[in-house]
């Protein structure tokens, strides 16, 4: 993995594809307008654009790329293949510039002022980290802040593994089998080298799940900050991420995730064993622990057939394994 002089520009990647309304128009100006406010100025902008059916988006962004002077530069794409493929082409030009990280940020997120000046120095600090991720606030459509009580089971569970946060090496191992995804997008920071090495898949949910794992099976390590908390947008007219959305409702999302997060594991167990760093004996003790966690998060999102076949899958790999987890979790009615 190559890496780049760290006092180089941080390259903050956003995927775009809009339709055009005045909504999702704002809430990018307010991305945006929150990057200006860094407190380390030393940063570029790259908008990965899917080929936006809207012309009038498309002129915006040319107006964007005049009104940053060269610190904002949009990546247009023949075509929309999820978030995913817009982040993988910002970083591929973000790696011919030499850009040393990459900030992710999306379209209607808000990042924390401090975040690039954090990051930067808990890179130069650790040479060994190769990931950096914050927690998050929930806010809503306009910016005000959301309760737990309106937020998804997944939201919560996410923010309740932050009390204990997994870092360092192999950090995808409490990942899979215990944490569950607990780090958005949206507050991850990554060497630029490691994350053109590990493009994301092309899916178009959860696929930020499988590149996290796979960075830290890779041998990144990952380390975790209090300090630059972002805003995290869920509108409350959705239930759940924009994700959910585009993959056609809640129950859809929750096959593609559980289809997509076994197959993040199982790539992530593949590039483990490359290093030498795991047998057979224990990639199926991971994979039985992973499946049972899996479990958990679709119970508590109330998807009982996906719990069950995550139980049955777990079963497979270590009964024994399995039903102690199984049991200790409450998920004894679905064995």
């Amino acid at each position: 993995m190559e890496k780049f002089n760290l006092d180089g520009p941080a390259a903050f990647v956003i995927p775009h594809w809009s339709q055009g309304s005045e909504m999702e128009r704002k809430w990018l100006d307010e991305t945006l307008e929150r990057i200006k406010l860094q407190t380390d100025p030393n940063w570029v902008i790259l908008i990965g654009d899917g080929n936006s059916p809207s012309a009038e988006a498309k002129d915006y962004l040319k107006k964007l790329e005049t009104d940053f002077g060269g610190k904002l530069k949009v990546i247009y794409m023949a075509h929309s293949d999820g978030p995913g493929h817009a982040r993988n082409e910002c970083i591929k030009y973000a790696y011919e510039q030499k850009y040393p990280f990459i900030v992710f940020i999306d379209a209607d997120d808000l990042t924390h002022p401090w975040r690039v000046e954090v990051a930067r120095g808990i890179f130069k600090n650790n040479p060994k980290a190769g990931v950096v991720y914050s927690t998050f606030n929930v806010i809503d459509e306009n910016g005000k802040p959301t309760p737990y009580s309106k937020c998804s089971q997944s939201i919560v569970e996410i923010l309740e593994s932050h009390s204990h946060p997994p870092q360092g090496k192999d950090a995808w191992i409490e990942i899979c089998t215990e944490a569950g995804y607990t780090n958005l997008t949206s507050t991850t920071s990554v060497l630029t080298g490691i994350a053109r090495d590990i493009p994301f898949p092309g899916e178009k949910a959860s696929e930020d799940y499988y590149a996290w794992l796979c960075y830290s099976a890779s041998g990144a390590e990952f380390a975790f900050t209090p300090l630059t908390p972002t805003n995290y947008r869920i509108p409350q007219h959705t239930q759940g991420s924009a994700s959910r959305s585009r993959e056609g409702g809640k129950s859809k999302f929750y096959e593609t995730k559980c289809r997509v997060d076994a197959a993040g594991v199982e790539k992530a167990i593949e590039l483990a064993k490359k290093r030498g760093a795991l047998d057979e004996k224990k990639a199926n003790d991971i994979r039985a622990k992973f499946y049972v966690k899996e479990a958990v998060t679709m119970f508590r999102e109330n998807e009982q057939g996906l719990a069950k076949m995550c139980v049955e899958n777990a079963r497979k790999f270590n009964a024994g394994i399995a039903d102690k987890l199984i049991q200790e979790k409450g998920l004894s009615s679905l064995k």
